[in-house]
């Protein structure tokens, strides 16, 4: 176990509690996002103007974050899924923070988090065959000198792949 992890590093939670109808429309906007306002308002129970106002205020508050399509990676040619445990030699503030620079720059690294354990970042890597995850593994991971030893597993089936944040 790490005894230097950074204590300034904190998970940030919303302030602003969400009411039913606010939870409402997140529900229905997490599975179809280009629903007209008038459906939307009528999905929920509220008037067009009250609807449109509230994904407004979520939208502006960083609820809702963006609009995207969901893409099967399989069909664009990416097939490899891998889950890379990064331990860094060095944690200091400045250290983890050019690391993170560098990982958010890489395109097949679809997520980063800053974990506890073992490990300091387990990172999910898309690519489109085994050669290119070699490649990205040779010019990210070993040229970092940081890097004390990454360890990659990668996915041999999914399972399960939800967007959807579950709301109560």
């Amino acid at each position: 176990m790490k005894s230097d992890r950074r204590p300034d590093r904190k998970i940030r939670h919303r302030a602003a509690p969400l009411d039913a109808a606010d939870r409402r429309i997140l529900d229905v906007l997490q599975n179809d996002n280009q629903i007209t306002n008038l459906a939307l308002a009528e999905k929920i129970g509220l008037s067009p103007p009250a609807c449109l106002k509230r994904v407004r205020r979520l939208r502006a508050d960083k609820v809702i974050v963006r609009d995207v399509a969901v893409l099967d990676p399989e069909s664009v040619g990416h097939a490899i899924v891998a889950f890379v445990g990064v331990e860094l030699d060095r944690q200091r503030e400045d250290v983890l923070a050019a690391f993170e620079r560098r990982i958010a720059l890489e395109p097949e690294v679809q997520q980063c988090y800053f974990v506890s354990g073992e490990i300091d970042y387990l990172l999910t890597v898309l690519c489109r065959d085994m050669e290119a995850y070699n490649g990205f593994a040779r010019r990210v991971l070993a040229t970092e000198h940081n890097i004390k030893r990454f360890r990659t597993s990668f996915s041999l089936s999914r399972v399960k792949y939800e967007t959807r944040i579950p709301l109560g």
